[in-house]
């Protein structure tokens, strides 16, 4: 079992198709109409199709019971995605919207990323084709980044299938020798309508081993039942004991490398958690300053300081001198004392004007050149 279904693309389409046709007919019989009450109009698939823009659209909606803003979630979701260009959002129910994105890159970036969350809730998202019934699109599954913990290496080959025991298997990393943490990183779609997996196990020779199965940027879940889209505190009269708590620390930290960027895909830009909209994983790490050399090997050393680094013209403190003195276990020399600060020479106390003031008696020009000549004297 590897939580595939095992139908070709053509069996799945015609399973589709008499779902569809079986639909069909059950509303006509709820409705009381047989064909012959109906008046077609036949859709020229060539034509009519060339007439209608419907790519890169999506239907969606959030997982919750509660009434929420449109107008804070149209906000915050556009926010949070960070797009090159506009998408168009369209309230067809409550709790139901199709978008429509203005290049592939962002519907990639939406679709692929994730899991995208509003006020803690998560938001479920699904390819929309623009021909079928919004409402009869399921929306009933997220995609979400789990860890299974403590998984020794000769179970590698069944990361996949343990992995399908969580939800439907997407992809799985491979393993690095520079991933920070013993666990395996798979990516899963999870069915929002069941419980969530806090282990996963494996019988060997008759005796049952079991491994936590954490889960990266978990929206709101509940301890209690192990269910998304409340808290433990909504959960009955919100008042329980730690002991029922039986799911809680399914929550994983964010997984990163020795000295390096976080593995996690679709790290985007303005994806902070301001009024708990989109994701809160933009981190700063040291290597965005480091050169391409430098970061494609986190364990090489930085190359020492030149003894001639300097600063100015050379007659201060060398810089790098000191660094490989401190180094060696060595005290630094100590710095030279600063200058004595030069003073600027008294100035005149008597004006050079046309006429001075001393008490008062007016002076007249050579009265005044007298006394500037007798000042300089005592100078």
């Amino acid at each position: 079992m590897d939580g595939s279904s095992g139908a070709s693309p053509a069996e799945g389409s015609a399973t589709k198709e008499v779902a569809n046709h079986e639909d069909v007919e059950a509303m006509m019989a709820s409705l009381g109409i047989s064909e012959t009450d109906l008046d077609d109009v036949v859709f020229e698939e060539e034509i009519e199709q060339s007439q209608v823009d419907n790519r890169w659209m999506a239907v969606g909606r959030v997982h919750t019971d509660t009434e929420f803003s449109h107008y804070w979630f149209f906000k915050n979701m556009r926010s949070a995605w960070d797009l090159a260009k506009d998408v168009k959002i369209r309230v067809i129910e409550e709790n139901r919207f199709i978008f429509q994105f203005a290049c592939l890159g962002d519907w990639e970036k939406v679709m692929e990323g994730g899991p995208w969350v509003f006020r803690g809730k998560t938001v479920l998202l699904a390819p929309y084709d623009g021909f079928s019934k919004p409402s009869s699109i399921e929306l009933n599954k997220v995609m979400m980044w789990i860890q299974i913990h403590d998984l020794p290496d000769g179970y590698k080959g069944m990361v996949k299938t343990l992995a399908s025991k969580v939800g439907d298997f997407v992809t799985q990393e491979q393993a690095s020798t520079d991933m920070v943490g013993n666990f395996y990183r798979v990516r899963v779609k999870i069915d929002v309508r069941k419980q969530l997996k806090s282990v996963v196990s494996i019988i060997r020779a008759q005796k049952r081993e079991l491994f936590l199965v954490k889960y990266e940027r978990l929206p709101d879940w509940c301890s209690v039942c192990g269910m998304l889209g409340h808290l433990y505190k909504e959960h009955g009269d919100g008042v329980h004991e730690l002991s029922a708590q039986v799911f809680r620390g399914l929550r994983a930290e964010s997984a990163a490398r020795f000295g390096g960027r976080p593995s996690a895909r679709g790290r985007g830009r303005g994806q902070g958690r301001g009024g708990r909209g989109g994701r809160s994983e933009d981190l700063f790490w040291e290597d965005d300053f480091m050169s391409e050399d430098d970061s494609s090997d986190p364990n090489k050393k930085r190359p020492a300081l030149p003894p001639n680094a300097g600063i100015g013209d050379g007659k201060g403190t060398n810089v790098g001198v000191i660094l490989q003195q401190f180094e060696q276990g060595k005290h630094p020399p100590s710095l030279p004392p600063s200058p004595p600060i030069k003073r600027d020479p008294k100035r005149s106390k008597i004006a050079v004007t046309n006429g001075a003031i001393e008490g008062d008696k007016v002076l007249n020009n050579s009265e005044l050149a007298g006394l500037q000549e007798g000042y300089r004297q005592d100078q």
